[in-house]
């Protein structure tokens, strides 16, 4: 069965495909090089994935689509038949929940052959009722086997009294507008979190965030005051402030200062804002943990929606709420919903039984040596290379040297954390190696953290975690000594952002860890996105090439090439 899974719409839109045993998915984003490509058709993931596992339209047996916005006013079938003309005629098409993709996507890509299943995000498919416009934003199933079961989905209503919202928006509103870091940067206040404190917590007390009503976990919609106004508008702006059922829930929130105008961070305000933003979170993520947990009894737990990507929310399931085995899907944002319309239509829609586990992201197409080949030669009046027999030893030799490199190796990573594949890397040993990447080469805030590289069997030796997290998606605390070793990976709260890596899995990334232990005793690198500030990650060997003529580090590794600037 071949099986297209597609994000049509909305941002991250993208293209998966399942054919002939393999699945190879990618986000438009990362072919057109527009960041999020919102409302941008995906025509260009699709023939990506088509041509790399040799098919043509007609062979496929289903084509599954997300349903993005209210049905009756975004519909899905006529939007792709409007896009691809007659290039698709006669295959069947199947529109689904998005939370239900997402559900697919963490579920059957996960070890589980049974498990609680989670989906959290700021804001899936919208519904008319009688009551006006809902929007879902956490739903919980259980699956098992081929199989997933809705346990319970939340809906907010948009406006009128009972208006609330869910912990996604909340958070992402902070984020976006209070604090201005803009759409899609979540991220950003996570890392600043740390920087706060909780004093704020004294004047608006945590359950003024949030409750549990009627079994259903809703968040105060009043915690805006007017910098919102002009981002909703007009009446709805004056509705969006009525509280859910009243004042007998929740009494309305007036944040102390105004929304956050070019002030330089980490400062104590707004830096508190974030710490207290991500507390409320993680506080409500156990709340459906623990639910989850009762509803299911079991051990396991599979994470989607873009709350997934908090990695102190993530290690609380394990901590807290009694999970024993977690697996997030690395595409747990909107990138990720192709791969989960694909998995849904192949084993809920075809009825076809599991037989794939996601033990990698590598999701991407692998390129030719002439591809490479032809790229270098396209390049040659601005870099010189050379071919290298022991390509990880000669880089780890870089690294350890204090060297900042590029890493491109076969299929790019899906979702949005560089894995090991398209990747920057640096020496994790060297107090200034951040300050230094900052500068040099990703131009972002300093006091934004970077992300640990390490052997998997090293673990336990240099920090607080048992649980493996080979995507990136857990944090955990340094243990005694770790944060003077490897300065530049260590977050201000003592903990760091973990990618455990092994040879089965990680293949030459792997090699390149293991080789710079062998040199210095340390089996961490630092890792970061290869990508500059508001691109993509890069994809193809050209947008490697591009980008590091663009900026000032010292190498690239190009598969088995070792290319310096002239």
């Amino acid at each position: 069965m071949n099986v297209l899974g597609l994000k049509i719409a909305n941002h991250d839109t993208g293209a998966a495909l399942i054919a002939h045993g393999r699945v190879v998915a990618v986000s438009e984003e990362r072919l057109n090089r527009v960041k999020h490509s919102f409302n941008m058709f995906p025509t260009l993931a699709i023939d990506y994935c088509l041509a790399e596992l040799g098919l043509t339209p007609a062979e496929l047996d289903l084509i599954v689509i997300d349903q993005t916005g209210v049905r009756e006013e975004a519909p899905m079938k006529e939007i792709f038949a409007r896009e691809t003309g007659a290039r698709f005629a006669g295959v069947r098409v199947e529109v689904i929940n998005h939370h239900d993709a997402h559900a697919a996507s963490a579920f059957f890509a996960s070890p589980f052959s049974e498990s609680a299943v989670l989906v959290y995000d700021g804001s899936g498919e919208r519904f008319l009722t009688q009551e006006g416009v809902v929007v879902e934003t956490e739903t919980l199933y259980q699956g098992r086997d081929n199989t997933l079961t809705e346990l319970q989905k939340v809906r907010h209503l948009r406006d009128g009294r009972r208006a609330t919202i869910g912990i996604g928006k909340v958070y992402s509103l902070l984020s976006s507008s209070y604090l201005g870091f803009g759409n899609y940067n979540e991220g950003k206040m996570m890392g600043l979190a740390p920087f706060g404190d909780l004093s704020l917590l004294q004047k608006i007390p945590e359950h003024r965030w949030w409750k549990e009503v009627d079994g259903e976990i809703v968040c105060n919609a009043q915690i805006f005051p007017a910098w919102r106004i002009p981002l909703i508008g007009g009446a709805l702006a004056a509705l969006w402030h009525r509280a859910r059922l009243g004042s007998s829930v929740f009494a309305p929130i007036i944040l102390p200062r105004p929304a956050r105008n070019g002030e330089q961070l980490p400062d104590t305000y707004y830096a508190s804002v974030a710490r207290t933003a991500q507390h409320v979170l993680e506080a409500v993520a156990v709340a459906l943990g623990l639910k989850l947990k009762a509803l299911t009894g079991s051990d396991n737990l599979a994470i989607a929606g873009g709350i997934g990507l908090n990695i102190d929310a993530n290690k609380n399931f394990l901590d807290k709420a009694g999970f024993k085995r977690l697996f997030v899907q690395p595409g747990s944002s909107d990138s990720g919903v192709p791969l989960g319309c694909a998995l849904w239509g192949y084993h809920v829609l075809l009825k076809q039984p599991r037989f794939w586990e996601m033990k990698h992201a590598y999701l991407g197409r692998a390129y030719s040596t002439l591809e490479v080949e032809a790229a270098l030669d396209a390049f040659k009046d601005k870099v010189r290379w050379r071919r290298s027999a022991t390509i990880a030893k000669d880089a780890a030799a870089l690294l350890a040297d204090g060297k900042v490199g590029a890493w491109f190796q076969g299929g790019s990573e899906y979702g949005p954390r560089a894995l090991g594949h398209r990747s920057i890397i640096a020496d994790a040993r060297r107090p200034d190696m951040a300050d230094t990447l900052n500068y040099r080469v990703k131009h972002r805030e300093a006091w934004r953290p970077f992300a640990t590289s390490m052997l998997k069997d090293k673990l336990s030796e240099w920090f607080d975690l048992a649980h493996e997290s080979p995507y990136m998606l857990l944090a955990a605390q340094a243990l005694p000594g770790v944060a003077a070793q490897v300065p530049s990976v260590i977050h201000v709260d003592n903990t760091s952002r973990i990618q455990t890596v092994t040879k089965e899995d990680n293949g030459r990334y792997f090699e390149l860890i293991d080789e710079f232990y062998k040199l210095t005793g340390v089996p961490i690198i630092l890792n970061t996105s290869f990508n500059l500030g508001g691109e993509p990650i890069v994809e193809s060997p050209q947008d490697a090439l591009r980008t590091f003529t663009s900026t000032d580090m010292d190498y690239l590794v190009l598969e088995e090439y070792v290319v310096e600037k002239l």
